[in-house]
């Protein structure tokens, strides 16, 4: 087994539960706190065509991101969509006033711009993360090509992305190992976990347990905090590499975060696993769908009812609520 980075992503997944509104002070304080951990990287947020909002930590420029995060002993990353128009030559040449890892997220149909967009922040001086974005659905030979596609252009890693929570256990280890078998060298092997299922943490120990021949990334959150079915909770996994991996990370100091900061939210608008996002899972559907159908006040049984649908109709991985409230006028009707 190689060496094991953990990167945190608290700021960033977690912003699907407040919109972003950490707050300025409160979120250089949780960079703080989160190095003082030990973890190896720290994303602050998404780099988007938006409006700059004081206290919203999402951003437009990389100037606005060195303003608020000073350097730290961990690395800084921001991610960024392909698909969703940011111009890669927005981004500076990388120094030390800029972010070191920029983690790119490309859907499969935009592969070929994703690819570009990666060589192009390469060029620039940034480690580069792929994210292959619902990595389930491609297949074996698909996925070997896109690693060897990727590969081609040494990113810092290549990710298993399990955006809709839905993978088990032996499907994140093939991919992993096609991943492992089809890596070049010195490229990190990562995974990304949604809990939908409750299969974060049993996952990650996974990974972490096969004998792989790259080294390893994985995401976490504080408290698992992330949209819906949140992320890998991030003291249980420090803990666990402390315990069995021999590591030294200071995890009191997320209890501090979680109090002064995170505690709020969750009781403001709770995460972490519930039965509609299991059967978003359970269906391959899009975990959008599943506040708009707790408003639309449906049974669990007809939310099920209306996933099943969708799955079999095979409309259930775009969010789109004019055709959800079509599916769920007929399941009102029966």
């Amino acid at each position: 087994m190689g060496k094991i980075q953990v990167l945190d992503c608290t700021l960033r997944d977690g912003g699907y539960v407040n919109d972003w509104m950490f707050g300025d002070k409160e979120a250089t304080d949780i960079v703080r706190l989160l190095s003082c951990t030990g973890v190896d990287y720290i994303e602050v947020g998404f780099i988007k065509l938006c409006d700059y909002i004081a206290d919203k930590i999402q951003f437009s420029r990389m100037e606005q991101v060195a303003k608020l995060f000073k350097p730290t002993n961990q690395k800084l990353a921001l991610i960024v969509e392909v698909g969703y128009g940011y111009p890669v030559d927005l981004f500076p040449e990388r120094s030390e006033n800029t972010v070191d890892l920029v983690r790119v997220i490309m859907w499969k149909r935009m592969l070929k711009e994703g690819l570009e967009y990666c060589r192009e922040l390469k060029r620039k001086g940034y480690e580069v993360g792929v994210q292959a974005t619902r990595t389930e659905q491609y297949s074996d030979e698909e996925f070997a090509d896109f690693v060897k596609m990727f590969s081609d252009i040494s990113p810092k890693g290549i990710y298993i992305v399990d955006t809709f929570g839905l993978l088990r256990k032996e499907s994140l280890l093939r991919y992993a190992t096609i991943a492992d078998e089809n890596l070049a060298a010195n490229i990190l092997l990562g995974y990304h976990a949604h809990n939908n299922m409750q299969q974060a943490f049993s996952n990650a120990v996974a990974m972490v347990e096969h004998d792989w021949q790259h080294d390893l990334m994985l995401d976490a959150s504080v408290l698992g905090m992330g949209r819906g079915a949140g992320n890998l909770c991030l003291e249980l996994f420090l803990k666990y590499l402390n315990e069995v991996e021999g590591k030294e990370y200071e995890i009191d100091f997320l209890f501090e975060i979680a109090d002064k900061y995170l505690m709020n939210f969750y009781h403001q608008a709770p995460w972490g696993y519930s039965m509609p996002y299991f059967l978003s899972a359970l269906n391959g559907c899009n975990p959008s769908y599943v506040d708009y159908l707790i408003k639309c006040n449906l049974t669990i049984s007809q939310i099920s009812l209306v996933f099943s649908m969708m799955k079999n109709r095979g409309v259930g991985v775009t969010y789109d609520t004019t055709l959800c409230d079509s599916i769920i006028k007929e399941v009102r009707g029966i």
